[in-house]
């Protein structure tokens, strides 16, 4: 057993019925909130990567796409 596994158990020992009850009601609050922050991260991501391939719309043709390139390239070097 882990050091905060028996923490919590020694503590156990000592409350009653109503303590049980709050304890878990504050468990579950806590099990709750890290699901949706679970879920709020997961959409943050899902709507990155959506934006990504919403961003690619393609090129025409190859020397559309080697124009891009050379643009982005220059930008990127400060030319």
């Amino acid at each position: 057993m882990s050091a905060n596994a028996q923490y919590v158990q020694d503590m156990l020992t000592e409350l009653n019925e109503e303590d049980y009850m709050a304890a878990a009601s504050f468990i579950s609050y806590l099990r709750d909130k890290r699901k949706k922050e679970r879920i709020k991260q997961g959409q943050k991501t899902l709507a990155e990567i959506q934006a990504m391939f919403a961003d690619d719309k393609g090129w025409a043709s190859e020397e559309e796409m080697l124009k891009d390139m050379a643009d982005f390239r220059r930008e990127r070097l400060g030319l």
